[in-house]
This record gives structure tokens, C-alpha cells and sequence, in this order.
């Protein structure tokens, strides 16, 4: 499998909001999402992410810890 290219300033800020708005369970909201389950709130940036990315690339990613960027 090829790497994966290192996520853009622009997608981390859009996951890091979006876990803000989402709370813990945010990465399972997003799946859902990708999946095309309500919310429906993942355009843009974040469907250009799992287009790039997908859903198993998710499921192991961690945001930074805050002031680690």
C-alpha cells in the first residue's frame, strides 16, 4: 500500500472542528458520514479527506495534542 500524504493545516483544522462539534465519539459520527448517514455535515474538506484518506486510515488516526503543532 502506498503512503499517505501528510493531512493539509486546512484538514486537520476541519477534523479538529469537527471533533469539537461532535464531542468523543467524533471519528464514529465522521465513519457514519463518509458512509452517507446523517449528519451529512462532512462536505468540503472533510469529503475531500475521505476521498484521499478513507475510513480505515480514520480509525487509526489521533489529533494532536493541543500545542504539539
Amino acid at each position: 500500500m502506498d503512503k499517505l500524504r501528510p493531512l493539509t493545516s486546512d484538514e486537520l483544522d476541519a477534523l479538529q472542528r469537527y471533533a469539537a462539534k461532535h464531542g468523543r465519539r467524533w471519528k464514529s459520527v465522521l465513519r457514519d458520514a463518509w458512509m452517507g448517514l446523517p449528519p451529512h455535515d462532512d462536505g468540503g474538506t472533510l469529503r475531500s479527506l475521505r476521498n484521499s484518506h478513507g475510513p480505515t486510515w480514520l480509525a487509526t488516526f489521533q489529533l494532536p495534542k493541543p500545542g504539539s503543532c
